[in-house]
């Protein structure tokens, strides 16, 4: 008994044995195959991705050449390009703009909207824009370092993102014939002139993108595009204040516009000469016969030799030009009105003051008739009291043709400066009210 018990133990003994070295056989055996996949996932991952760089590549010289031929401009240099991921554009976006703004300018810049009533007070503007951009920019071009930064993912093969190159690598031409650094995009006393710099830029690209996607559309090619404009992420852009969206779309759309008229009279050559002759206002934007008139209806200039007042220096000191004009008039009253309104624009010349958290506004804008000055007054009359929310009424009208009101611990004072000038004044208290107007109303242009 005890023998066969033994035997029995011995011949359990001896399988358990070799199953468990079974068994460790077996781990062994599949982690090397799981080991082994791993290894030939990561080689065909690396061979796709060398296969797709290969494809992006050769994919990148055709669209060079057609955007080249569209804009009758040669490329005198290789396009350098580069590839990031979303967050690594929202990144570079970031530092690009901390290159050129600290945080107190884009405090000081929110701080000069607010006075306007074209933002909220204390605006987050910077995080705001970035988040903006970030969601809306697919790939752009940094003159600063002549380079062309595209999506990771952003693959040639979908048609959306073939127009979207053909866009930015036109800026890679204007950079090289023009010298896109050379160009007022970063003033920071004239977002006019910026802007319209801007529209002319983007404007011509837009025109040679729209360009590129009818010489290469199909069927496909629709389906792509309205897929893609359906499906990309507007959520930022829709919750933007009203003269962030404008402004993001308006080099674009009104850029466009304006190459087109150029075009039709010169084609490329004619966009071409007002690289080296800019644009100087939104307004010639809006109105191209503006541009083209001769002599060339160009803005005033609003000279203040001494901006401080009662001891501080402005914080913001800029031109709000006749597109923003248009959006602040639009933002507080209708936009028919307000185009009509701002459309006589001349020149303007704005400074806001800052002390703890007490802001004081002086607004002064030319107008190229004193109909058109009467019009603007009228319309800004009806905007400041819905901004504030009064009645029409409820402005005091004092013997020289003034209008005050005192309404939410603020004194605001509207009026005429000889026939084709408008000053608007928005105070805390009467000695910052006495004191704009004292110092500053007097001053002409040049």
């Amino acid at each position: 008994m005890f023998a066969l018990l033994a035997a029995v133990a011995g011949a359990w003994g001896y399988q358990q044995h070799r199953r468990a070295a079974d068994f460790e056989f077996v781990q062994r055996r599949t982690a090397l195959l799981q080991e082994e996949n791993t290894r030939l996932q990561s080689a065909l991952a690396n061979q796709q991705k060398e296969s797709s760089r290969a494809y992006e590549i050769s994919e990148r010289k055709p669209i060079e050449d057609a955007v080249a031929k569209i804009r009758g401009l040669d490329f005198q240099q290789p396009v350098v390009y580069d590839v990031l991921t979303r967050a690594g554009i929202k990144k570079t976006i970031s530092e690009k703009l901390a290159e050129q703004y600290s945080d107190e300018d884009f405090r000081n810049v929110a701080t000069g909207y607010a006075a306007l009533g074209l933002l909220e007070p204390d605006y987050p503007l910077k995080k705001e824009y970035i988040d903006l951009l970030g969601e809306q920019v697919a790939a752009f071009y940094d003159q600063h370092q002549h380079k062309l930064f595209m999506f990771e993912d952003a693959s040639l093969h979908s048609t959306q993102n073939r127009i979207i190159l053909a866009h930015e690598l036109t800026h890679a031409l204007q950079d090289q014939h023009f010298g896109l650094l050379k160009m007022p995009l970063e003033i920071k006393d004239n977002d006019d002139l910026a802007i319209a710099t801007s529209a002319l830029i983007e404007g011509d690209a837009t025109v040679a993108m729209s360009d590129y996607m009818l010489q290469n559309f199909t069927l496909k090619s629709l389906r792509e595009n309205l897929s893609g404009m359906f499906s990309q992420n507007m959520d930022q852009l829709q919750k933007a204040p009203l003269y962030l969206r404008e402004m993001l779309i308006f080099p674009y759309l009104r850029g466009q516009e304006f190459c087109m008229v150029l075009r039709s009279r010169g084609g490329n050559e004619a966009v071409s000469a007002a690289f080296k002759d800019l644009p100087t206002s939104t307004s010639q934007i809006l109105h191209p016969e503006k541009y083209l008139a001769q002599p060339r209806e160009n803005p005033v200039r609003i000279a203040i030799s001494d901006t401080a007042a009662n001891g501080r220096k402005p914080v913001a000191d800029n031109v709000l030009g006749e597109m923003g004009t248009r959006i602040l008039l639009t933002q507080w009253g209708d936009s028919r009105t307000a185009n009509d309104a701002a459309s006589g624009w001349r020149g303007d010349r704005y400074l806001v003051f800052k002390e703890g958290t007490d802001t004081e506004l002086l607004w002064k804008t030319l107008w190229n008739s004193p109909d058109s000055a009467g019009k603007f007054m009228d319309a800004l009359l009806e905007a400041e009291a819905k901004r504030y929310g009064f009645k029409r009424g409820d402005w005091a009208t004092g013997d020289d043709g003034s209008f005050s009101t005192h309404q939410k611990n603020r004194l605001i004072l509207l009026f005429r400066e000889g026939e084709n000038a408008v000053i608007l004044i928005d105070a805390t208290n009467d000695l910052w009210k006495d004191s704009l107007r004292q110092k500053f109303a007097t001053h002409g242009q040049n």
